[in-house]
């Protein structure tokens, strides 16, 4: 489902929800790009990463409410190309759109959970 996550599965030993994890950036094109640049903490395991998702061959895009801080309950993918991406948000933006591939771009993990990201 999304392409290159090995890392992230590897790392976390799940693929996350990204619950109350920080939108460092996002950006969106005319030629139909979404990237998000993720800040997630797993404070059970004491880990945490950037990850930079990217959604290529976005349409139906309805998102609301980008502010300077922006924090996630859940991403959600729903369907097997295109996919139906949610973001609930807890702070900041929320909404939903289609995509027709997910892929990881980047992952960095973090030695310590205070580090500066993205």
């Amino acid at each position: 489902m999304v392409e290159n996550a090995e890392k992230v599965l590897s790392y976390f030993g799940y693929w996350p929800d990204f619950c109350d994890a920080k939108i460092e950036s996002f950006s969106y094109n005319k030629a139909g790009t979404i990237e998000l640049c993720i800040f997630y903490i797993d404070s059970n395991l004491a880990k945490s990463a950037d990850v930079n998702l990217r959604f290529n061959g976005v349409s139906e895009v309805a998102l609301d409410n980008l502010f300077s801080e922006n924090v996630i309950d859940e991403i959600s993918f729903e369907g097997s190309g295109p996919f139906t991406v949610t973001i609930d948000g807890c702070y900041g933006l929320e909404g939903s759109f289609k995509s027709k591939s997910i892929e990881v771009v980047n992952f960095t993990a973090k030695d310590h959970i205070a580090e500066v990201r993205c």
